[in-house]
């Protein structure tokens, strides 16, 4: 077991090495990319919260976890995210419930949501909230660092096309 979850974890890095490359080819530093956006990992199982968010910040995200929806509205009052990783089921209310909160703060957030709940009618809720991914728990550490690195990528490009000088200028 422990050596699957050191191959996860060894695959999850690269992932992000790889990430981290993209964002430097089109002109992003790692160090502009932590630093203007922040990841939001909320879940009910504060293990996994942890476990989540440590990987991302190794991978130099800017990432906080949250066990409760009331902290994560915290967060995401107090910090620009630039993504919520949140779980169907949080300790005080439903990941659904806390999508909707947070897209009253921020509307464009993208959200990953991750759950341990396989029923087609959970995932439907998720979807119609406009999520950009939805993952089944264990999370695939791999999946996750593509749709993080495709969110961030896709960022970047916005914020060089309206940094560009336009015509004639």
């Amino acid at each position: 077991m422990l050596a699957v979850r050191r191959l996860q974890l060894r695959d999850f890095k690269a992932g992000f090495a790889l990430a981290l490359n993209l964002l430097s080819t089109i002109g992003v530093s790692s160090r502009e990319s932590t630093t203007a956006r922040w990841i939001l990992v909320a879940d009910g199982d504060e293990a996994s919260a942890t476990r989540v968010a440590g990987l991302l910040l190794h991978a130099r995200f800017r990432a906080y976890p949250a066990a409760r929806g009331l902290e994560a509205l915290r967060l995401a009052r107090r910090h620009r995210l630039g993504l919520a990783v949140v779980d169907v089921h949080l300790l005080d209310m439903t990941g659904c419930d806390l999508v909707r909160q947070l897209r009253a703060i921020e509307p464009g957030l993208p959200v990953v949501m991750t759950s341990g709940d396989y029923r087609p009618t959970t995932e439907v809720e998720a979807r119609q909230l406009g999520i950009v991914q939805y993952i089944h728990k264990p999370v695939d550490l791999h999946r996750l660092e593509l749709v993080i690195a495709r969110i961030f990528a896709a960022d970047a490009e916005l914020r060089l096309a309206l940094d560009a000088p336009g015509p004639g200028g």
